[in-house]
């Protein structure tokens, strides 16, 4: 722990910036895996009690300024009771309202007073500290940041000219206004973002661009202009909408159909092969529409060409070369409304071919499917020898040159802000994001930053103080130019940037497939910096400070340029994230299980061991509010361990200042709700040792996978898997390898691939991303081939970049795929693939439906580790096949810590067991004791009713909620059947008690007594004859009360707790003066259906025999 400032600010003075040096040193990739080594007795003991590393962590969001010591000192109580074990801390705004007498505001005295309470008592408790990376939650970025260390965007002006004689020409002057892409002030895809609106330009260059034959300026043509209506004229619509501005926009109306258009008529039939379109909504979400580009020779019967790929500013289309008289382009609300606000701001027709979605493949947009859009062969372009540096001959703006004969486009290129901001902070903590692409600013960001917190936690930086640095999901947009771009670019890809920058606009140079190549190659270069300098960075920048770091990347898309495994790789904690989807009934989408698997792929091949994720965000409007019991939320927690999660990071548990405003603050309208406030927060940890007990156990040993899964260049696992998963046969897992695994880290032994950390993998795969492929990534899977590796996936089509020859490429495709080799195939299924190799599932089904259910192998010194989840609403009763021998098969619960012996068989090299797995049910199947018995077949248990519990319940109710303190219900009914107001929309604990009798010959000769509570509304706590015997959260309600109940006269207490949910609809119906809740979010109408509530039954004892 650094204690003095003025350490950290030698040390920071020190750091040496050399990022090439570190980013690729040895030292930070794991020379062999960080697993668990737990084995025997010592497995189950730490299983039954969880070591912290297993522990849940949440995030702590301190919100707007609404503090209070007191808070601070029951929540963080809380949290250790609870089973939590850390937090990770952010300052927060989202326009909360304040609800103490004082906002203590981020950084002042007073509020890094709060904060040092908070380090100095979660210190005191053992509990792991971390803060976020900025000011709100994303991303790096604050008032401290200078307009010169912003995040930047590439910008240029361009004007035509005829050569052959001397020029002297005051070029338009560069766009100076902040915004994500020229002069475009929205958003690209309809979601409200924040911008700092500054001016801010700097000059990079003028280059000059002697334009090929067919290259013919629009205005040339002496096109007609006419629009559905338009108060522009003719001559201003055609210099608007061929202009540079993408921000501009002419406002369109629609016509009596309810189509907006603008057209194009030449006096002669004309070719196009581009159109260039920058369009938006008004009276809605900007691309909440669909467009087309229309063409004819008399005006009046027209074909379609569909231009999709809406959410950006400005789009190129490379179309099929199309003759006609008139062009029109027809925009339209995609479900029919026909009185619409359209604003156009570019339409501009091209004679040559541009590239295809030219500025997604620049850099300003993240399409992530760019490998499927390439643009149409062209030879026709401008020469790479014809683009000409014409910056020397530029003073005060004005160029002064003597032009070659030809037509040149004569391009002023320059930078300025994209204006992003670091949110959703505070006005207060609220400034531009820094640069991703500059170390020194970077450096510079985080030194500042950190400073703050040196003072504010007293220097308790380090161990026994903030020891991580979180940086959450990328959400800064785009960057395209930094200080020393040229120098990265010539120093990664070897060639020249200057030349080719007219290529960044669209323009096509020498062909087409070479400009393609050099906007792979940009967008590498981007991407890598990012990887480098804003991730890798951060390891040699936080290491003075003691600190390390959990690190999400994506998220659930394509968000940057940089490959999110790459974001990760040296990250002390790689991390995800997942959302609940309530409404839709959605365990898990693929684009979260991406995300996960990425950090586990992470985690397993660079040795962390870990694979931690932000979990059970929520979104209140679409999700559900206030609507997740533990039981809501098992099978997503299990499908995130299914995909490689072991460590869950809570979303969300909001500082809660008050008391007497109950559920409290939120996180705007994000949860799920997860704090002292919450009904169920005093049952909490049975959901919490759950979570522990699970991820103990898929923290041990080594994970086990057969495949390793290239998804390819130029992407990352979450944009390429955003709607599927890897198409691989039941029963085999798999980790994610990225281009810098491939390339840098794996290497062939006795035809496996390996990695330092010790994973091996029997295979190969290959996504269809891999259509394009760089040349060193190719040569390193001949090297695999050579050396008898499986490959599986189709041959690359396409050179990726620049920096190897098409000669080259053409040969080591040749030679991997079509010279016969036995171990590379393309076009056969996998299933096929790994029948071929003999190569059995590590897990099936060898009797039952094995739809929705999962599995995770961890592989022990002494043993086998299989865990085992049903993620569907039924019961399954399988027989599950384990790729494993010589071993007793255990059961083992996470739920309660509890083991039971089973069925099985082991025969042909695998192990059978006999398997009843309710409704979203999990179960580890432990293999560690030595057996020689090839066969167990354990008796079967029956069970019978001994009383139904049918007597009137007396029933009290928590106080503060609305409801009568007591109550007798003759029968066992959902709350919200009650015509009492306050018991219908009751939310909080109900305590139902009754008394049942036993006689001794009812569970003579019974195995065990069991109470079978029935339905149950959300989780029950229960006691029987005094003895409380624990919290039970999930179905089957069933409790094994033999060592409780006696003969005669039996107490049964059943206290159960719901959702806020019905208190919250409650409070809201028509008539109601005085709310019992308080949220910052109006979330709920009056109409909205209540959640069923309470104890429901029917309640039963019953007894179990095993049959002999």
């Amino acid at each position: 722990m650094i204690k003095e400032s003025r350490n950290i600010a030698a040390a920071i003075a020190a750091l040496t910036l050399s990022v090439a040096a570190f980013a690729h040193s040895k030292e930070n990739v794991a020379a062999g895996a960080s697993t668990g080594s737990a084995t025997g007795q010592d497995l189950y003991k730490e299983f039954q009690n969880p070591p912290k590393s297993a522990r849940p962590r949440v995030w702590w969001h301190w919100m707007n300024g609404n503090i209070t010591k007191d808070g601070i000192k029951k929540d963080l109580l809380w949290m250790q009771k609870t089973g939590i074990v850390g937090f990770h801390n952010f300052d927060a705004g989202l326009e909360t309202p304040q609800i103490v007498d004082k906002r203590l505001i981020y950084m002042t005295p007073e509020w890094k007073d709060a904060f040092k309470y908070a380090i100095n008592l979660a210190d005191s408790l053992d509990m792991e500290m971390t803060i976020a990376s900025s000011p709100g939650w994303s991303e790096t970025g604050g008032p401290w940041v200078k307009d010169e260390d912003a995040m930047k965007k590439l910008v240029w002006r361009q004007v035509e000219i005829k050569g052959g004689q001397p020029v002297s020409l005051k070029l338009p002057e560069g766009f100076d206004i902040t915004g994500p892409f020229m002069d475009f002030t929205g958003s690209f895809d309809g979601v409200s973002q924040v911008f700092l609106r500054k001016k801010f330009y700097r000059d990079i260059a003028v280059v000059g661009v002697k334009l090929s034959d067919k290259d013919i300026n629009l205005k040339e043509l002496h096109p007609v202009i006419t629009s559905s209506g338009c108060d522009a004229t003719g001559e201003e619509m055609l210099e608007r909408i061929t202009g540079d501005s993408v921000g501009d926009y002419l406002d369109v109306k629609t016509d009596k159909n309810g189509k907006c258009w603008i057209q194009y008529e030449f006096a002669e039939p004309q070719t196009i092969k581009a159109v260039v379109v920058s369009e938006l909504r008004k009276d809605t979400n900007p691309y909440v529409h669909t467009k087309e580009l229309q063409y004819s020779d008399d005006g009046v019967n027209f074909k379609s060409i569909n231009l999709s790929y809406q959410a950006t500013a400005q789009r190129t289309y490379a179309i099929p070369a199309t003759t006609a008289k008139y062009f029109r382009l027809s925009l339209k609300d995609n479900k029919g409304k026909k009185d619409c606000e359209f604003g156009i701001a570019q339409f501009a027709l091209s004679t040559v071919t541009r590239i295809q979605l030219a500025g997604d493949k620049a850099g300003n947009s993240f399409y992530r499917l760019l490998w499927m859009e390439d643009t149409p062969y062209s030879s026709e372009a401008a020469r790479l020898e014809d683009v000409v540096d014409l910056t020397p001959y530029v003073k005060d703006g004005t160029l002064t040159w003597n032009a070659p004969e030809g037509n040149w486009r004569i391009f002023r290129f320059g930078y300025s802000l994209t204006g992003k901001t670091n949110h959703p902070a505070s006005p207060e903590a609220t400034g531009l994001e820094v640069d991703k692409l500059d170390p020194k600013a970077i450096t510079e960001y985080f030194h500042n930053y950190l400073q703050t917190y040196v003072e504010a936690s007293g220097g308790k930086l380090g161990k026994g103080g903030i020891e991580y640095l979180l940086t959450d999901s990328y959400e800064a947009g785009a960057q395209t130019w930094t200080r020393n771009m040229f120098e990265e670019f010539k120093a990664r890809k070897g060639y020249d940037l200057l030349r080719w920058m007219p290529a960044l606009t669209g323009m096509v140079l020498n062909n087409t497939e070479e400009t393609e190549r050099f906007l792979f190659d940009w967008r590498r270069t981007i991407g890598d910096m990012i990887s480098e300098y804003h991730y890798d960075l951060q390891n040699e920048i936080l290491k003075p400070y003691g600190m390390k770091r959990y690190t999400e990347s994506h998220e659930n898309y394509r968000a940057n340029l940089s490959d999110g495994m790459d974001c990760k790789r040296y990250a002390e904690i790689p991390m995800s994230a997942f959302w609940m989807d309530y409404k839709n009934e959605k365990i898990f989408n693929p684009r979260f299980e991406a995300d996960v698997r990425e950090s586990a792929s992470v985690a397993h091949i660079y040795g962390q061991n870990i694979a931690a994720a932000e979990s059970f965000t929520s979104d209140g409007y679409r999700d559900g509010a206030w609507v997740f019991s533990p039981a809501v939320l098992k099978p997503t927690a299990d499908a995130a361990m299914a995909a490689g999660l072991n460590r869950f990071v809570i979303h969300t548990s909001p500082h809660q200042p008050v008391d007497d405003k109950v559920p409290g603050l939120g996180l705007g309208k994000y949860g799920q709700w997860f704090d002292r406030h919450q009904t169920w927060a005093d049952q909490a940890k049975a959901w919490t040792d759950y979570l522990s007990r699970s991820c103990y156990m898929l923290q041990q040993g080594r994970f086990v996978a057969d495949v390793a899964y290239y998804y390819g260049e130029d992407n990352n696992a979450t944009g390429i898997m955003l709607k599927k998963v890897p198409a691989l046969p039941y029963g085999y897992n798999y980790d994610y390898f990225s281009p810098s695994v491939i390339r840098d880290l794996a290497k062939a032994e006795n035809g496996l691939l390996t990695v330092p950390s010790g994973m091996k993998y029997k295979v190969l795969m290959l996504d269809a991303n891999v259509k394009h492929m760089s040349i060193d990534i190719l040569r390193k899977i001949k090297v695999f081939a050579d050396a008898g590796v499986v490959i599986c996936g189709a041959k690359p089509q396409k050179l990726a970049g620049n920096t190897g020859t098409e000669e080259e490429f053409k040969a080591l495709v040749k030679d991997i795929w079509n010279t016969g080799r036995k171990n590379v195939t393309a076009g056969v299924p996998a299933e096929k693939v790994l029948s071929a190799m003999s190569l059995k599932p590590d897990f099936s089904i060898a009797s039952g439906n094995n739809k929705d259910i999962k599995f995770v192998h961890r592989n022990l010194s002494d043993g086998e580790i299989y865990w085992v989840t049903n993620l569907s609403k039924d019961t399954r009763d399988i027989t599950a096949s384990f790729r494993t021998t010589g071993k007793k098969p255990v059961i083992w619960h996470a739920e309660d810590a509890s083991t039971e012996p089973v069925s099985y068989e082991i025969a042909d090299g695998r192990t059978n067991v006999k398997m009843s797995l309710t409704q979203h049910q999990s179960a580890f199947v432990i293999f560690t004791e030595n057996t020689d018995v090839a066969k167990v077949e354990l008796p079967e248990t029956s069970e019978e009713t001994i009383v139904e519990l049918n007597t009137p319940w007396s029933v009290k109710f928590q106080q503060g909620r609305g409801a009568p303190e007591s109550a007798t219900f003759n029968e066992l009914t959902s709350l919200t059947e009650s015509s009492e107001p306050g018991i219908k929309y009751f939310s909080g604990a109900v305590t139902y008690s009754n008394i049942f009798k036993l006689k001794k010959k009812e569970i003579r000769g019974k195995d065990s007594v069991i109470l079978d509570l029935g339905d149950v509304k959300d989780l029950a706590e229960v006691t029987v004859n005094g003895k409380n015997l624990g919290v039970f959260w999930n179905a089957p309600f069933k409790v094994d009360i033999t060592k409780a109940v006696r003969n005669g006269e039996n107490t049964i207490e059943v206290k159960v707790i719901n959702m806020w949910h019905n208190r919250l609809v409650g409070d809201v119906q028509p008539g109601v003066t005085k709310k019992i809740t308080y949220t910052q979010m109006e979330f709920f109408k009056p109409e909205e259906p209540l959640l069923p509530a309470g104890l429901i039954g029917p309640v039963r004892i019953i007894g179990e025999t095993t049959t002999k």
